[in-house]
Parts: structure tokens; C-alpha cells; sequence
């Protein structure tokens, strides 16, 4: 069950607060970018805006976003995505944070593969020096999964979204055991759904699971629980694990998720033993003395290399195969409640909305809520269009190469390209990697789509392709853009949500991008799932051709 956001009392105005495009959705609220202007200056940065009744309904109090805000505020480390400000009105509560430049990190991590070893040291120091941190102010995080990890714009980890947040110790005053069961199931720790536990302790389970998933580009199981095989497994082998992925770990870092991932969390190893393990402890390529990334280009090609979308023949054969008419569609799940922004180019949004006025005039990126500049007739079409495809860091994920260096320094010069991208542009590189571009006539692209998605079992609407899409051209014309709901089951058999909104890039260009919105998924899955269907669709595809 969706809510719309246009039939929703408007968002709160904010001083000195432009608003623009929606770079995040949950289940009762939404994160934007937005432009500062004070002084003179402008920032970019996010707010998170949180719909009352909403959050009421899903058991989420206004002390507790509250508690939320008091608590990230109070964190300041390099490592924390920091809280500017919050507040709210009669029906919002809102959140004005620091921008996760780049998006979330898992955004980047390719399923089934992960990334290189330097890399995924690197994210764990980082990690472990946030969760040292807060802990230091008796403070234990209780979400620590890939979600809450998003990225600067040198590539450095930060940690978000204080939401399970709790407070153990206040000063000098006794450790307080927490009882609630809370966190993403496939990374909280054994004890915290079975008993009274030590956050402080939990936190470094979950760590240690997402360096697991850094590593593999899997989960490690479905739950800590006897009834999850994978984990009945590890628990019976007493973590001497020679199976795949587990066989694939380098050794030194095997050996730091063993002694992590104890089942005891009396026998499992402290924050200060983590920092002095021989894998923690080594020299790492990325990183300079105060913690940071010292080179960030090299930091990303390392990051991206992995992240390809091959639409080869092969592929596109292997997946066609794979795929099976509406088997995997949740037809018995439950309606998840979510918000949906819906408010686009047009009546409702104007009055609203400010119009996004911080980026130059002379902008040719594009955002569904900002106003769309005409571009010249000057050069062709065609090279305009190229252009502006070329400039969006999306297109990373196409470039192809005869081998792993290759595309390395393939990536590699072209970030050097953008880097006076990123600079003017900061919200372009917060958003997700999940989308692709296309020069197709708009039916044409839509069929495409729908049929995807029909073959793969992701749409369970019984109208005919032509009824849909004549409806769905309607709508761009009015609105310029077009949404597909899109919903089924994951590999491992979870239900997901989301939906794919096509948008013109230009208003006299046929260029538009297609993008994933993650309402509700995994993001290993939800990639797993962009990229059956961007595969299904390479006919339709927009791939620049680097030389």
C-alpha cells in the first residue's frame, strides 16, 4: 500500500532551505537533496523528512525520531554523517544532515563477487573507527548494516540513520543491558532475538558481517538462528567453514571473522582487540594518518572495477533462460506500507515546492525537480545527447574492457573527467548506481520494460501491455514521467518493492534515464534484480563507447 505525497499535507519550508529531488525512500518518510543558500554560500546537503501519522502506524513515536536526532547530533566524527539541524510542524518531522556525496556504499558492491581485498579493509577500518566512537559516548548504533553506509565525496564510509539508536552508559554511570530485538536480521548478532544483550557487543557482530558481505558480495545467512542452515552450519563447524564463499576469504581476515563471529558474546573478541588483529592493524594502500582516503580516484576505479553490467549475448541468454513467467511474484505477501513521491513537473509540485535554484544556469544534468533547460540545437542532437549520458557517473558500470586492469583504468580516467561534475553537481552522485539510459521511442522502451518484467516474474498487473502503455505515455505527457510498480521475490525468496520511473533528460532531447527505486530490499538483491532486467532490456540500451 502506497501513499502518495501529492495527497499529503505539504513539506514544512525551511529558512534559507531550497528543496529538490528525492535521493532516498522508507517506509513513512523520504530523504532529499537541498541547497543551503546563507552568506552568500551555497550547500548541498539531505533532508530527511518523516511523515507523523505515518510513522504512528508503524509504531514510531515523535520522542523517538526526536531521540533519533538528539543522538546523531551529539556524534561528531568524520566517520558520521552529521546532523545540522531538525525540527517539525503539526504533520512532519525533518532532519537536515550532511550529504552522503557518492550514495550508499553497497550501491557499489557487485553481487556474488564483493570487492578487492584493499578495498574492503579500508571500509572496515573506517567502520570500526565510527562504532569505536560512539560507543566511546555510550552510545551503540543496533542498525549497523548496508543501508546506514553511505559515502563522501573523497570515498570515505560514513555512518547514518541513528533510528534503533540507544544510549547504554550516560557518563560515568553502569552499562545498560538492552531487551528489544531489533536491526536487519541477516546482520544482527545470535543473542540479541534470543535474550537481554550488550549493545556494545552486537555492534561488532554486525560489523563483522558486513565486512563478510564486502568480501563475498553475499550474506553470510538469512538469520542467526539454528532453523538457517547456512548458519546451523557455520555453528556446527565452530566457524571452520571450507564451503564457498567462505573458502574464497583471504586468511587474515578469516581469521578476524571467527574470532568476531562467536556465537558467545562473552568469548567474542572487544573493540580494542579488533583494532590491534593483524589484518586490522596492517598497512592499507588508501588510507593516511588521520583515517581518510588519500586517493580517491584510484579509491573508486578499486570500488567500481567489479561493478559491470555485461549485455553480451551470453548474458542476455543466460538470464532469458533463467527467467520464469510470474513464478516468483509475491502474490501472497502482505501490502507494505511506503511512501511514494509523486510530485513531478506540474501543479501540485509548484505549489509545494520551491524550484531547485542552486545549481548554474548553464546546468545540463538533469533532475526530475528542477526546472528543465532547453538545451541549443547546436551541436547535433545526437552529440548532446552523448554528452549528457557521458557526464553521469551511472555509466561507469558499462564500460567494458579486455580485462580487470583495463577497466580499472578505463574508470579511472573517466572520473578524472568528472570531477568538476561532481563538484557542481554533488546530488547527481548521491543517487543510486541502479539505472541505465536510453535513446528508444518512449512505447518502445516501455514494451521492453513491461516485457522484462513479465518474464521475470516481477509484475503481477493482468492489463494488456497496450492498455498499460497508453495509460503510461499519458502520464509522461503530463507529468514527464512515467512509474512501474515493480514487486516479486528475491533469491532468497524475501519479498521486495520498488518501482521504475522513466524520465526525459531534456525537454527537447529523446534521451531518458531509467531508474530503480528500492522501496523494499536488500541492496545485493535489488542490484541482482536491476540487473536481470537492464539485461532483458540492452536492446533499448545507451552505452557510450570509450575508445
Amino acid at each position: 500500500m502506497s501513499y502518495k505525497l501529492s495527497q499529503l499535507a505539504p513539506l514544512p519550508q525551511l529558512k534559507n532551505v531550497e528543496i529538490g529531488s528525492t535521493i532516498g525512500h522508507g517506509g513513512f518518510g523520504m530523504v532529499k537533496s537541498a541547497v543551503v543558500k546563507k552568506n552568500n554560500t551555497t550547500k548541498v546537503i539531505a533532508v530527511k523528512f518523516v511523515h507523523i501519522q505515518m510513522a504512528k502506524q508503524q509504531n514510531v513515536s515523535t520522542d523517538m525520531l526526536a531521540r533519533e536526532a538528539f543522538i546523531q547530533k551529539e556524534c561528531h566524527h568524520r566517520n558520521i554523517i552529521q546532523l545540522i539541524d531538525f525540527g517539525a510542524d503539526k504533520n512532519w518531522v525533518w532532519m537536515a544532515m550532511e550529504l552522503g556525496d557518492n550514495g550508499e556504499l553497497f550501491d557499489k558492491i557487485e553481487p556474488d563477487l564483493g570487492v578487492d581485498e584493499d578495498v574492503a579493509q579500508f571500509y572496515f577500518i573506517q567502520l570500526i573507527n565510527a562504532v569505536s566512537f560512539i560507543h566511546s559516548k555510550g552510545v551503540a548504533h543496533r542498525d549497523i548494516k548496508p543501508e546506514n553506509l553511505v559515502l563522501d565525496k573523497n570515498g570515505n564510509l560514513k555512518l547514518t540513520d541513528f533510528g534503533l539508536a540507544s544510549v547504554f552508559k550516560k557518563r560515568n554511570g553502569p552499562k545498560r543491558l538492552c531487551t528489544t530485538a531489533c536491526g536487519s536480521p541477516p546482520y544482527l548478532a545470535p543473542e540479541v532475538v534470543t535474550q537481554s544483550y550488550d549493545p556494545e557487543v552486537s555492534d561488532l557482530w554486525s560489523c563483522a558481517i558486513v565486512l563478510f558481505v564486502l568480501l563475498t558480495g553475499k550474506i553470510a545467512w538469512e538469520m542467526p538462528h539454528e532453523d538457517d542452515a547456512d548458519f546451523k552450519h557455520f555453528i556446527k563447524n565452530k566457524g571452520d567453514v571450507l564451503i564457498d564463499p567462505w573458502n574464497q576469504i583471504p586468511i587474515g581476515a578469516l581469521s578476524l571473522l571467527r574470532k568476531i563471529l562467536n556465537p558467545n558474546p562473552e568469548n567474542r573478541i572487544s573493540m580494542n582487540e579488533i583494532k590491534t588483529q593483524p589484518w586490522v592493524a596492517k598497512k592499507n594502500r588508501f588510507i593516511n594518518d588521520s583515517g581518510m582516503c588519500k586517493d580517491p580516484l584510484q579509491l573508486t576505479a578499486r570500488l567500481l572495477v567489479n561493478l559491470y553490467i555485461n549485455i553480451s549475448d551470453q548474458e542476455f541468454n543466460k538470464v532469458n533462460q533463467m527467467a520464469t513467467q510470474a513464478s516468483n511474484v509475491a502474490a501472497g505477501s502482505q501490502p507494505m506500507l511506503y511512501l511514494m513521491d509523486d510530485m513531478h513537473r506540474n501543479t501540485i509540485y509548484k505549489e509545494n515546492y520551491q524550484v531547485l535554484k542552486g545549481f548554474s544556469s548553464s546546468q545540463e544534468v538533469y533532475t526530475e525537480h528542477s526546472k528543465r533547460k532547453k538545451l541549443k540545437k547546436e551541436p547535433s542532437e545526437n552529440e548532446l545527447t552523448f554528452n549528457l549520458i557521458s557526464k553521469d557517473p551511472a555509466a561507469l558500470q558499462f564500460i567494458s574492457g579486455s580485462s580487470i586492469k583495463s577497466r580499472e583504468s578505463k574508470i579511472s580516467d573517466k572520473m578524472k573527467q568528472l570531477q568538476d561534475q561532481q563538484s557542481r553537481y554533488p546530488e547527481l552522485f548521491a543517487e543510486n548506481f541502479t539505472r541505465f539510459f536510453s535513446i528508444a521511442p518512449l512505447d518502445q522502451l516501455i514494451i521492453t520494460i513491461l516485457e522484462a518484467l513479465n518474464k521475470l516474474g516481477y509484475r503481477n498487473d493482468s492489463s494488456d501491455n497496450d492498455t498499460v502503455v497508453n495509460n503510461l505515455l499519458d502520464n509522461d505527457s503530463t507529468t514527464g514521467i512515467v512509474t512501474i510498480p515493480i514487486h516479486g521475490k528475491d533469491s532468497s525468496n524475501n519479498a521486495f518493492a520498488g518501482n521504475i520511473r522513466v524520465v526525459k533528460m531534456s525537454d527537447n532531447l529523446n534521451a531518458r534515464k531509467i531508474e530503480f527505486n528500492k522501496i523494499r530490499s536488500d541492496p545485493l538483491e535489488w542490484r541482482r534484480v536491476f540487473k536481470k532486467v537492464t539485461i532483458l532490456c540492452r536492446d533499448v540500451i545507451y552505452v557510450e563507447q570509450l575508445n
